[in-house]
């Protein structure tokens, strides 16, 4: 879904990012299916390698992680915006390495002998975010400076809120992740 979206306001030609967004709330929907698979899934097996109640939160969190990737699209897309400026670019590639970065550290959650790296992927989610408050506050803090039309202020506010909103719930991912390699040497 991420790449979707840099690809969406990397794309030029309205009718292109059309078919990108309805992917993108395609795949969400697919995501939402995954996740309440999961959470049938936890009622029903006795024992999990990792505490129930982590794999809930990880799995809540990476949805919501979906669900703010597609509220940014169906912004981008309801406001009809055509010139992405490139907070907007930047703030869009971040959350792409950090859904690359939640990825591999699911992943590496198999193999107890991988804590240190996914404790590293897990650091540079944080540091993914704490770009993406930067790029955030000086874009509004531009917008509000330079903007006169005040319909497009809101409508760039309200995209690149989304947007950081998003990179936020990458690092709640990475908060779960780290709690359960914490669980885990315990």
């Amino acid at each position: 879904m991420a790449g979707l979206l840099v690809t969406a306001v990397n794309t030029s030609e309205a009718i292109e990012r059309e078919v990108i967004f309805k992917q993108i709330d395609k795949l969400e929907n697919t995501g939402d299916d995954i996740t309440h698979k999961i959470y049938l899934a936890l009622d029903q097996v006795m024992f999990t390698p990792i505490n129930r109640s982590s794999i809930h939160v990880l799995a809540s969190c990476i949805d919501d992680v979906a669900d703010t990737i597609q509220e940014a699209g169906g912004r981008i897309y309801l406001y009809n915006i055509l010139d992405f400026v490139t907070p907007i670019k930047e703030i869009a590639l971040l959350i792409q390495k950090a859904g690359i970065e939640i990825e591999k550290a699911v992943n590496l959650l198999r193999e107890v002998d991988n804590d240190d790296t996914c404790n590293a992927a897990c650091k540079q989610i944080k540091i993914y975010e704490h770009q993406s408050d930067q790029i955030y506050y000086n874009a509004v803090a531009e917008l509000f400076a330079n903007e006169t039309d005040a319909i497009n202020l809101i409508k760039y506010r309200e995209i690149l809120s989304s947007l950081e909103n998003t990179v936020n719930r990458c690092k709640n991912a990475s908060d779960a992740l780290e709690a359960i390699l914490i669980n885990r040497l315990h």
